[in-house]
This record gives structure tokens, sequence and C-alpha cells, in this order.
């Protein structure tokens, strides 16, 4: 009998044994439960280097399946309000910083959960301008401001101050024959922003959250905008309607503009066309020790707060995010990654960090929304002669108004 106990004993420890190493094999090829993410990014480059990121990600994580549709980055947060409750919007989406104010007061996104692999890795100003309430929303993707461009044949070196501008205006500008020195899209309340800036008027505050502190029509304001108006009448006398983005172009290849006020998005063009140019930080103004502030946008991929995956949703954000990832985008798209430790060897790049080092993210609090049209209205009454002050006073009581 205690032979046969030993025995019943022994078997009973390889049966649990083996069940034990059975339960175990079950356990290890147990496979994650399938994962579909719809992706939303403007069509084109964009587009691409989504597309070619998802093929990567999903033959290492064979559980997930990305869905890439054309969605513009500017339209996405507005779509997804309708398609994120009807079940049907994007897991992970692309959108502009100034956006997020909207996002987050319709409760489109989520908060990004990686804070803390972007701090010190990134562009501070990326950062910046993708928090909102000290919270990091966004997954910065790439950074853009605009510069100063100059024709090399023209100008053998950039202007550091408006004074050298006027001074070369006054040598070449011939409006007979459409030449003038300088052109931008004065009536932009993008380009133009450097006029209220100019003096030291901060738009929504330092940081841009302050809606009681739009400074529209603040003194520092007044004073810029009348270097502006009387910019007109004395080196760029052509009306508002006329100073398109077509002339300014067309000029500045043909060589009767020497310098223009643009972004990196007219970079190819101005190569394709053979010009012979460069790129540097914007003239400063008159006593002003530094640049003025341009406005920067800063392009993010969000989470939506619809998405049904949020964790494989905000891996997939991170992801796109990473250095080879953004080093892959700059090759695809050649829009300037956020990163600290990506080096740019494209001088005309690097004119464009050069000046977005003064650069001042677009505010993303709602009430910005009402200084696009407001001030869009004055930059171009101010320039065809309409009084300064009155002016800016209409566009502060719109945008106090609005708010």
């Amino acid at each position: 009998m205690k032979k046969r106990g030993i025995l019943a004993l022994a078997l009973a420890v390889l049966m649990a044994a083996a069940a034990l190493g059975g339960c175990g094999q079950e356990a290890a090829s147990v496979k994650k439960e399938p994962v579909t993410l719809k992706v939303w990014e403007s069509d084109g480059v964009e587009k691409q280097f989504i597309e070619e990121m998802a093929k990567s990600y999903m033959a290492e994580n064979p559980h997930v399946t990305i869905i890439v549709e054309p969605v513009s980055h500017t339209d996405a947060a507005q779509r997804l309000q309708l398609d994120g409750p009807a079940g049907v919007g994007a897991d992970v989406f692309a959108a502009p910083h100034d956006k997020l104010g909207e996002m987050i007061v319709g409760g489109l996104i989520l908060e990004n959960t990686n804070a803390d692999k972007f701090k010190g890795t990134f562009v501070q100003a990326s950062l910046n301008a993708t928090t909102y309430n000290g919270k990091l929303y966004g997954y910065p993707t790439a950074i853009e401001t605009y510069a100063l461009f100059y024709n090399k044949d023209l100008v053998s070196d950039p202007p550091e101050t408006w004074k050298e501008v006027e001074e070369f205006a006054k040598t070449f500008n011939k409006p007979q024959e459409g030449k003038y020195a300088i052109v931008w899209d004065v009536g932009n309340a993008y380009y133009s922003y450097i006029f209220l800036s100019a003096f030291g008027a901060d738009l929504f505050g330092p940081d841009g959250t302050d809606k009681d502190k739009h400074m529209v029509n603040s003194p520092e304001a007044v004073k810029g905008l009348t270097y502006f108006q009387n910019f007109r009448k004395q080196y760029l006398d052509v009306a508002q309607a006329d100073l398109t983005g077509d002339f300014m172009n067309a000029g500045f290849q043909n060589g009767t503009i020497a310098m223009v006020i643009t972004g990196p998005w007219s970079i190819q063009g101005y190569r394709d066309a053979g010009v012979n140019f460069g790129v540097a930080p914007l003239p400063k103004f008159e006593g002003m020790s530094e640049p003025p502030a341009s406005f920067s946008g800063i392009r993010a991929m969000y989470v939506s707060s619809f998405t049904n995956h949020p964790e494989e949703a905000q891996k997939f954000a991170l992801y796109l995010t990473s250095k080879e990832a953004l080093l892959k985008r700059y090759e695809i798209t050649a829009q300037i990654p956020p990163r600290n430790d990506v080096n740019i060897s494209d001088d005309a790049h690097a004119g464009i960090l050069a000046q977005f080092e003064y650069s001042k993210p677009m505010p993303s609090i709602p009430a910005m929304n009402f200084y696009w049209p407001a001030m869009a209205s004055a930059y171009s009454n101010i320039w065809n002669g309409n009084d300064i002050k009155t002016e800016l006073d209409t566009a502060a009581a719109a945008i106090e108004a609005a708010e």
C-alpha cells in the first residue's frame, strides 16, 4: 500500500505540473484583441507620411489595423464634432495648435498621457502651444513661422533693422517699373501681426491665454500701426487689395521685388523658379533689441475623446513623434521637426528656425477666432489711410463683444 501510495502521489504531482504547464502555454498563446484605428491627416505628403508609419506600426503590432483618411488638418476639429459622437470619427487626427481651445471646450480630445517623454526633447514653444491649463494635449509634428526672404543677387546682406530696409528702398524702388524693396500680404492678420507686436503689444498676454489682455488698441499697438501706415506712404504705395500673394511671388521670382515676408511653404516654389535667395530673421524696429514676434504655428496629432481604444491611439500618436518618425516626416514633407535632437542642414529652414526663436505661438483660446476678421479689417483699412486709433478701437470692440 505504501508503494502504491507513493506512485499515486507521484502521478498526481506530474499531472498537476502538466496542467500548470498547459495553462502557461495557453496564456502565452493568447493573442491581443484586434484593434482598428482611424487616422485623419491632410491629403498629400502629410497623408503619405502617415501611411508609411502605419505600415511599419502594423508590422510591429499585428493586432492593430490602421485606416488613413484624407481630412484637412484645418477641418478635422469641426468635422469631429459631428463624426465623433456618431462613432465614425478619427481615433487620432492632425490639427493646427490654434484649434486647441476650441477642441478643449468642445470636449473633443484626450490629454497626452506621455507628457514626460516630451519635456526637454521638444522645442518648448511647441509644447507651450499644445498645452492648455497646464496639461499637454498635442503630439507636435512640425513647427513653422514666417521670416525675411531676400534675393541675394539684389541684397548683399539681409537688413537687420527696418531703418536699413528704408535706406535700401530709397535706391531700389522704382514704382513706375513695379520695383519695390519689400512686399508682404499687408491685409493678412497673420503676417501684419508683426506691427502689432513691434513695440511690445502682447496679444492676449504673454502666454496668449488672457482674453482680457488683447492689447489691439494699446499705445504700443498704435505706435506699431503708425509705422505700418507711414511705410506705405513712403516705400510701398500700393493699395492693400493689389498686394496679393501672386503679386509678391511674381515680383520676387522676376527680380522686381528684392525682399518678401513669407514662410517655409514658399521655399520650394522659389527654388523651382531659380531664385538665389536667403532667409533671415525679420528686421528690428527702432529702439528694439530683438526682431518682432511673428506668429508661429505648430502642427500636432491629437487623440479623440470618442475613441474606443484610447491606449492604442496614444501609442500610435507617440510613435509618430519619435526621432526616427519625424526625420522621415521631414524627408517626405520638408516641414521642420519640433524636436531638439533633429539637426536641420537646409539653410532656408535654418533661417526660419532663427526667426522661430522670436515667434509667439498663435493664441489658441476661443477669443482668437474673433481676432482674425477684426484685425484683418483693421490692417487693411489702416494701410489704405483710415484713422489708426478708430480702426483699432473698432477691432477691440469686436473682440470684446464676441467674448
